[in-house]
């Protein structure tokens, strides 16, 4: 049992975080929209990232800062065949009114494919 455990949980690791390492020729072309309203007007969605997905109930990836994960967002957006992200936004996982600097941050937004 403990051999399969050792197996399956850096398998189910790797699963979660491939669209987030892989590389994208594109991904220096997404476009990071904190608001819907500084986005072009018309896209379609293509995937609500850390919002909807099934995984985010059990674990959600951290971020040193918020430009590390907009360039995550961006490589997951180019994999997926999206050119923006909207509604991009980092929470501070340590939960203080001043959090100390470097505290880990989760982040979340919508890939989309403008039109």
């Amino acid at each position: 049992m403990a051999k399969l455990l050792n197996r399956a949980v850096p398998a189910a690791l790797a699963a979660l975080l491939l669209p987030f390492g892989a590389a994208a020729a594109d991904a220096d072309k997404v476009t990071i929209h904190e608001s819907v309203t500084s986005a072009p007007p018309h896209f379609t969605i293509i995937k609500r990232v850390w919002v909807e997905d099934w995984r985010s109930a059990f674990f959600v990836p951290t971020y040193r800062s918020q430009e590390e994960a907009a360039a995550a967002f961006r490589r997951h957006a180019a994999s997926l065949g999206g050119d923006g992200v909207i509604n991009f936004g980092c929470y501070n996982r340590v939960i203080s009114p001043h959090p100390p600097a470097g505290s880990p941050l989760s982040c979340n937004g919508t890939i989309v494919k403008f039109r």
